[in-house]
């Protein structure tokens, strides 16, 4: 019999290249189990027991809600992204892995997919999935500018097919609709650096599904909890979770530039290039940069945070898939990484512009069945008018609460020929040189792997170094 996952060494050996796919914040929201000699269970994050910081043991409990929270699906889609990384790591050991997507959603809801290692034959992997996973080490999310080179639109073409294979649909946002985006995504910003401080509600955090519990709280209080929560994920903490400062990269020398606030619009935003900003400044001085100096960081802020020009024209894709259930999720995670994995192979970087869609999740997490959101957005109404609009029209075309999320999210963009959901935006392109970049690289807390053949369950520790075969910073060699 095939035993795979017969010792800590070879179950490493399959798990370790999972660790490095993307995650929301660096949170790791994943855990393992192991079944079988043959069968490892992929989970939703770690227990609470284990103390994370933000609850990610908490999250499964939002999974089957009419109307989970952001948390919920970009933790999924987190995990998805992890599965694909273990699926090409079996397939660089020579076997095949056949896999179960959400096994048994009500009596489990926790448990995401099922990985069976196909017994009984090997085989040499074939060249494509070489390539994919020896972009594992190489693919990070790179949130500092890119070169005014535009990516060639073959590799483009590539991306979306590599996403089509996982049943994503990944689309270049041309113009009106990458200009909308990025105003949308400025304004999420603002609403999210607006918001009241969550911390004092910490410990009424929305128990899953809960109905009653979801009313007991104003959006802007789980607005405030989202910021909180964002913000322990962009710190340095020692715990190997969150977003070191230095990787959060550099601010904008312009509004509207593809790139996440993450300092949740602390402030000093008023130094740019050494010159003080009156209103439109930076907006002129970046237009009038050169594609040779795009990549250039310039000046910094008071507190010592630099300043960039990023590119002119940023090439934003969107992906998409049919529905918007938890399966749905987990499909986007694999589709995602093959497309970033596929980039990486062709020296194409990526980083994330997703929060409206985060908006549009918390506030259907406040109101799962009346679908009251444009009323609940609050300040966001002034901020995303979009948002309301889209709101107020899923309200007319559909009584069902995971329809109208989806469509909500469809609509952000404005009318669209497209009718599946949105899941996750992206940015791409070459990078613009090493200067001023800190170590590529987040870090990474150890996993939570619990070994279900003994008796008790025990958690798995990683083999010592120099012991049978120390897996710790490598991945099984191809072939």
């Amino acid at each position: 019999m095939l035993k795979p996952f017969a010792d800590a060494r070879t179950i490493y050996q399959v798990i370790e290249p999972a660790l490095r796919a993307p995650s929301v914040g660096n949170a790791q929201p994943w855990s393992f189990r192991i079944v079988a000699d043959d069968r490892v269970e992929l989970r939703a994050g770690p227990g609470d027991a284990d103390g994370g910081a933000a609850g990610p043991g908490r999250w499964e409990l939002l999974l089957y809600s009419p109307a989970p929270g952001p948390w919920a699906r970009e933790y999924t889609i987190s995990c998805g992204a992890a599965l694909l990384n273990m699926r090409l790591a079996i397939r660089a050991l020579g076997y095949d892995p056949v896999v179960t997507l959400v096994p048994f959603p009500a009596a489990d809801p926790g448990l995401l997919a099922s990985v069976e290692v196909a017994a009984g034959r090997t085989h040499r992997p074939v060249a494509l999935d070489q390539e994919l996973y020896g972009a594992i080490r190489q693919r990070h999310t790179d949130r500092w500018p890119f070169s005014g080179v535009a990516v060639r639109p073959g590799i483009l073409v590539e991306m979306e097919r590599a996403a089509a294979r996982e049943q994503g649909w990944l689309r270049v946002l041309h113009g009106s609709f990458a200009r909308t985006w990025l105003k949308v995504a400025a304004g999420a910003d603002a609403v999210i650096a607006a918001a009241g401080d969550g911390a004092r509600d910490a410990g009424r955090r929305l128990p899953g599904g809960e109905e009653a519990a979801a009313r007991a709280l104003s959006y802007d209080t789980l607005l405030g909890q989202f910021r909180a929560e964002l913000a322990r994920w962009t710190d340095d903490s020692a715990a190997g979770r969150g977003i070191p400062g230095p990787l959060l990269g550099p601010h904008p020398a312009r509004r509207r530039a593809p790139a996440r606030d993450f300092r949740l619009g602390e402030a000093g935003h008023e130094q740019v290039y050494g010159k003080q900003a009156g209103p439109g400044a930076g907006l002129s001085d970046a237009a009038g940069a050169s594609e040779a100096g795009a990549g250039e960081a310039g000046g910094t802020r008071p507190g010592g945070a630099r300043r960039a020009r990023f590119e002119r024209h940023p090439q934003l894709m969107m992906l998409f898939t049919d529905r918007d259930e938890p399966i749905d999720w987990l499909r986007a995670g694999q589709a995602l990484q093959r497309a970033l994995l596929t980039a990486a192979s062709l020296s194409v970087s990526a980083s994330f512009l997703t929060q409206p869609l985060e908006l549009a999740d918390l506030a259907f997490q406040y109101a799962p069945v009346d679908g009251q959101a444009s009323r609940l957005l609050g300040s966001a109404h002034r901020r995303l008018p979009s948002l309301r609009r889209a709101a107020d029209a899923s309200e007319r075309t559909s009584s069902s609460p995971v329809e109208r999320r989806g469509y909500v999210r469809r609509r952000l963009l404005g009318a669209t020929p497209w009718l599946e959901v949105p899941q996750m935006v992206i940015r791409v392109g070459y990078p613009a040189g090493a200067a001023g970049k800190p170590v590529l690289g987040t870090p990474r807390a150890e996993p939570e792997i619990i070994d279900a053949r003994a008796e008790p369950a025990r958690r798995l520790a990683r083999p010592a170094a120099g012991g049978t075969g120390d897996p710790a910073g490598t991945l099984p060699s191809p072939g």
